[in-house]
């Protein structure tokens, strides 16, 4: 038996240009109900239009908006039950904490004795009962984001909206703030939609991510499907760090068996049986660096002048050059120093494959 999956949010075609500049072509994204869905992308790809645009803020020029099975895609912001945090917080400076949160009750007509309870409760779940009382002048920006938040989260909207809401925070406010974001969502079990240009944050919160670029999906997947899957060049080189290796070749059957070689006599038997080899049509070859090891000079492997090698406290991350390619693997702390020559394996079944051409992935 099939269980239909109910959306919380539905966007279809949604189409929206500058003058003659396009910022969305044609987007199709399905949330389902308590999702956490992260468009991912960097400067100027169009998620945070494509945001506003949910939140009503931005009108579309053609496609649809559906929020539980309702066509807003004309409503006004404040009739379609969205609630969103800003990356600024945009609090009132002379409101206290508790009068930044009540504020939309109060706008809403409730009674003092309903509104003081609700924000209580937003103030427990979110642990700022001590900072009731303050303006937002006497919080820290960590403080303020929680604060926005819970105003956001007093409403009980059907969806919540979150325009990088962490990219005003010191590193480890960051930090702070996004587990704080990740508890919320488990235990309230909302529908929510992030905006960043941080893969870390949308590894570490999303059930789903939406890699945009240039107002086109890449790709949506899982964290895991992003990362191990990218579905072409770009989401490879975008996701990950330091970035996915690329190395031009092609693909050669030798005794039933599919080879990659770059022509400079080396190769790496690859492990998948779906791929057709064309010696004729270029291919690219992807590494993540934690697929490179090192092995001892007796192994099989391929040999490696280590070129530099950068610690970043547990690990390093060590560039080599593997056959006049140039390559970063990702390593124990010591284990390599700068001009030394070391043997390195390739996990061969972990590698991606890409058609050189259009960049989309082959296996």
């Amino acid at each position: 038996m099939t269980i239909a999956i109910k959306h919380s949010l539905s966007l279809r075609k949604i189409t929206k240009s500058y003058g003659v500049i396009p910022v969305l072509k044609g987007i199709d994204v399905e949330v389902a109900e308590g999702e956490f869905v992260v468009l991912l992308g960097p400067s100027g790809c169009g998620k945070s239009t494509l945001l506003h645009a949910i939140a009503g803020l931005h009108p579309i020029d053609s496609g649809e908006i559906v929020i539980e099975g309702r066509d807003v895609t004309d409503v006004p912001t404040r009739e379609r039950d969205v609630a969103m945090v800003f990356q600024s917080y945009a609090l009132y400076p002379n409101m206290t904490v508790a009068q930044n949160i009540g504020f939309p009750l109060r706008m809403r007509k409730l009674s003092r004795e309903v509104i003081a309870q609700q924000v209580a409760d937003v103030a427990r779940l979110l642990q700022i009962e001590p900072l009731l009382e303050r303006k937002p002048r006497e919080l820290s920006g960590g403080q303020r984001q929680r604060v926005a938040i819970g105003r956001a989260l007093v409403r009980d909207p059907k969806i919540f909206l979150f325009d990088e809401p962490l990219s005003n925070l010191d590193a480890t406010l960051r930090v702070e703030t996004r587990a704080e974001i990740k508890r919320l969502h488990e235990r309230i079990g909302k529908t929510m939609v992030y905006v960043t240009h941080d893969q870390i944050e949308a590894m570490t919160l999303a059930t789903r991510i939406v890699v945009m670029n240039k107002g086109d999906i890449q790709q949506i997947g899982t964290p895991y499907e992003i990362y191990h899957k990218p579905a072409n060049t770009f989401v490879a080189r975008f996701v990950g760090s330091p970035a996915m290796q690329f190395i031009h070749g092609r693909l050669l059957k030798d005794g039933g068996v599919v080879r990659f070689t770059d022509g400079k006599d080396w190769t790496l038997t690859l492990p998948f049986q779906n791929l057709v080899a064309d010696p004729t049509a270029e291919v690219i070859l992807g590494v993540r660096p934690e697929h490179i090891k090192l092995v001892s000079p007796d192994q099989d492997g391929h040999e490696a002048l280590v070129d530099l090698v950068e610690s970043t406290g547990p690990e390093d991350n060590v560039t080599l050059s593997v056959n006049g390619q140039k390559a970063t693997a990702r390593l124990e702390t010591g284990s390599t120093k700068s001009g030394q020559t070391v043997k390195v394996q390739i996990a061969t079944d972990k590698v991606s494959l890409f058609d050189a051409v259009s960049g989309k992935r082959l296996n």
